[in-house]
């Protein structure tokens, strides 16, 4: 099952990504995906990842979910959102051509730490939360590659950092299958912790934050009832 899912993890935002250079993804229909996925995320991450997780591991595995909170608020100083769809476009040129490698670092960070948990095999196996984590995975390459185009980065160092962004999740992947085989058993649990306290704050901010025109969005917030409701039957 490992494999598969590094496979995953691998080809979906590829594809998503390559996409965007053949058609130019629709705002509205990227807010919506937005919010179901967002809502589908946090709510099986609270019904079902978290509550597993605490029986497990007790009350300590609360300072690894905060960590990963934590770890995000200081991850998007650099990926500027990124992570929730954001499109911020940059000219390329002077001190700004750093920019598209400092955002590319946070989201490979971003990535690789969240894929890490999945070295589990009870984690892989986990279809509701891996559907959640893939789920979210698309409209980040979406964004990610949005703001490549626009940006007026060349198309080598595009596809070079579209790839590193793909790779990113399968290497966590490798990474804790690794550190799995020689540290205690409780190593990928606490990573779990901190991946999903990385959810947490990507899929809140998701959810919670301002529509473009600061007003009430029907269907968003329809979006978002019906990633709750799916969720809910998924884990149960």
């Amino acid at each position: 099952m490992i494999p598969i899912v590094a496979l995953l993890f691998f080809a979906l935002p590829m594809t998503a990504g390559a996409l965007v250079r053949v058609v130019s993804p629709d705002q509205k229909w990227l807010r919506l995906l937005l919010g179901f996925s967002g809502a589908f995320l946090v709510s099986v991450v609270f019904l079902h990842m978290l509550p597993e997780l605490y029986e497990e591991e007790g009350a300590m595995i609360g300072a690894w979910v905060l960590g990963g909170f934590l770890l995000q608020v200081i991850l998007e100083f650099f990926s500027e959102g990124i992570e929730h769809g954001h499109i911020h476009v940059h000219a390329h040129h002077g001190a700004k051509a750093v920019l598209p490698w400092l955002t590319m670092g946070s989201l490979f960070l971003h990535s690789f730490t969240e894929g890490m948990p999945f070295a589990d095999e009870s984690v892989a196996g986990n279809v509701p939360f891996l559907a959640g984590v893939l789920l979210h995975k698309v409209p980040m390459a979406i964004a990610l590659a949005t703001v490549l185009l626009k940006s007026g980065v060349p198309a080598g160092s595009s596809w070079l950092m579209l790839v590193l962004f793909a790779l990113a999740a399968p290497l966590g992947i490798g990474a804790g299958t690794l550190a799995g085989d020689w540290m205690d058993g409780h190593f990928l649990h606490r990573m779990l912790g901190l991946a999903i306290g990385m959810l947490l704050h990507i899929g809140t901010t998701i959810i919670f934050e301002s529509a473009p025109d600061h007003r009430f969005n029907a269907a968003r917030f329809a979006a978002v009832i019906v990633g709750v409701v799916l969720a809910a039957l998924a884990v149960h």
